[in-house]
């Protein structure tokens, strides 16, 4: 290897732990929210990040270099969940309500999107896992992980337009699963009627 190839190396080693400087939350609260423990989280993380930098070069080369990494991690946290149910490990007790639903579930009040006393935490747990994937990475790297718009249009490769829209049809979906249907027609609410004088 010659000078300017150390050169490239390093130049690559750089940008690689800056990127991974600037994600490290991002993945590491992804991770803590689909896996319990704590230590296969980072194990995740740390997984993800050595295939990503296997594939660096390529990634770099990538319109959407974040989209590419966050499609790594998501492999290899789901990767662990299945590692996780193949070695029989006990679920969270019943009681147990994941900090993800709760934050759901204060931001889905804060909209106005549920009435705050609609549905249990099992329930609201349920509807997410009924969400698409995009609607539902949307709502865990919004509503959880306070991510701005433009940092989740980065990770999903898409607009921060489509973000919002996204945000909203998944807030309008867990509403109109948690929501019991009403008994009869739904009253219709008369207009004010203007004073004429």
């Amino acid at each position: 290897m010659n000078e300017s190839d150390w050169a490239v190396g390093d130049r690559h080693r750089l940008t690689f732990d800056a990127f991974c400087d600037t994600h490290h939350r991002t993945w590491t609260g992804f991770a803590g929210a689909r896996l319990p423990d704590a230590r296969a989280a980072r194990a995740a993380v740390e997984t993800a990040k050595g295939r990503v930098w296997h594939e660096w070069p390529r990634i770099l080369r990538e319109q959407f270099p974040a989209f590419q990494a966050w499609t790594i991690l998501k492999e290899e946290v789901g990767a662990a969940v299945l590692q996780r149910m193949a070695a029989d490990e006990p679920p969270p007790p019943p009681g147990h309500v994941p900090l993800w639903v709760c934050a759901v579930r204060r931001a889905a009040e804060r909209a106005r999107h549920l009435p705050a006393t609609t549905a249990g935490h099992q329930q609201l747990y349920a509807a997410l896992r009924g969400l698409s994937e995009r609607r539902h990475d949307v709502v865990v790297l919004r509503y959880l992980l306070d991510l701005t718009d433009a940092q989740i249009a980065d990770c999903l490769a898409t607009t921060e337009a489509n973000v919002r829209s996204t945000a909203t049809q998944a807030l309008n979906r867990l509403a109109a699963a948690l929501v019991p249907a009403r008994p009869g027609p739904v009253p219709h609410c008369p207009r004010p009627r203007r004073e004429h004088g």
